[in-house]
């Protein structure tokens, strides 16, 4: 079963957050490049809100991996855990749009494909998605951390088929301290079709109970969200509108962002949610999933 206590994360760590995955590029049929991946967007979120992540990923050594570095720098992102792959190039994503809901084609194999382990004592936290894991050499570096750690781990599911598949994620279910996921996503682990965010309570409880999980954050659009497990309880229905909707790109990343700053900050479980819930609408009034204005991030979106 998940111990409660590593529900919260140490003070005493090398690190404060620990990010593991992709970073790559999102190109859009307008020609715009912009700077993604989930992890690298919740560790920019974090780095927003005043934390200090470390992500540790690889970019390539090209003009791309220069540029991701810089960006990093410029936003006071730490580098020390990105690391540069002479063999491969740095992540590229085609995006499609339609509808306002993205499709995505994930270039293989990048860079991030064979992140390397780091030689970090340890961390306060640990966040971590699926996609990064399609590596084999990637996923031994991650085993290898997820071994030496006693750092509570946050499993952002982040399903992209044929990347990700099913098995992989209940492999890694659990002792997972959070786990987030949408209804779609639930409901293909559970093999389940049709669930909805009400009443859903029974179904989460017996989530937690099989996967030995502490607590799970279930998204679900427009409907809203819902924390429920060792953390607390609460619920968001339906979730708030955007002031103008542009694309929903990387609101689930900003959800996991403040989820994170709120864990971190011992918040209870109704701030956590109300808070981010209320940044992944501001997240899909913007082109993409992040932003380099420092006052987006201001405190009305976390805390």
């Amino acid at each position: 079963m998940t111990d409660p206590n590593k529900n919260q994360p140490s003070r005493k760590n090398e690190v404060e957050i620990l990010v593991f995955g992709e970073v790559l590029y999102d190109c859009f049929p307008d020609g715009r490049r912009v700077l993604g991946g989930a992890p690298f967007n919740v560790a920019w979120g974090l780095r927003g809100f005043g934390h200090d992540p470390m992500m540790l990923s690889a970019v390539g050594a090209d003009a791309d991996g220069i540029a991701v570095r810089a960006c990093m720098e410029n936003w006071g992102m730490s580098t020390r855990g990105l690391q540069t792959n002479t063999e491969h190039g740095t992540g590229i994503v085609e995006v499609t749009v339609r509808d306002g809901e993205p499709s995505y084609e994930i270039s293989a194999p990048r860079a991030w494909d064979f992140i390397l382990d780091p030689g970090i004592a340890n961390a306060a936290m640990l966040y971590h998605g699926t996609l990064a894991l399609r590596g084999e050499r990637s996923r031994e570096t991650f085993e290898g951390l997820r071994a030496q750690s006693n750092a509570p781990r946050f499993f952002d599911v982040n399903l992209r088929p044929p990347h990700t598949p099913i098995s992989r994620v209940r492999d890694l279910l659990p002792g997972a301290a959070w786990v987030k996921m949408n209804l779609e996503e639930l409901g293909e682990v559970l093999g389940e079709d049709g669930l909805t965010l009400e009443g859903s309570d029974a179904v989460v409880d017996a989530f937690l109970s099989e996967y030995h999980v502490g607590t799970l954050l279930l998204t679900a659009g427009s409907k809203g969200a819902k924390l429920r497990g060792a953390y607390g309880q609460a619920e968001v229905s339906p979730a708030p509108e955007p002031i103008e909707m542009v694309d929903t790109v990387g609101a689930g990343d900003a959800f996991s962002a403040v989820t994170l700053s709120g864990i971190l900050r011992n918040a209870s479980a109704r701030d956590i949610l109300e808070k981010a819930s209320a940044f992944a609408a501001k997240i899909c009034g913007l082109r993409g999933a992040t932003s380099d204005d420092p006052a987006f991030y201001a405190p009305d979106g976390h805390g």
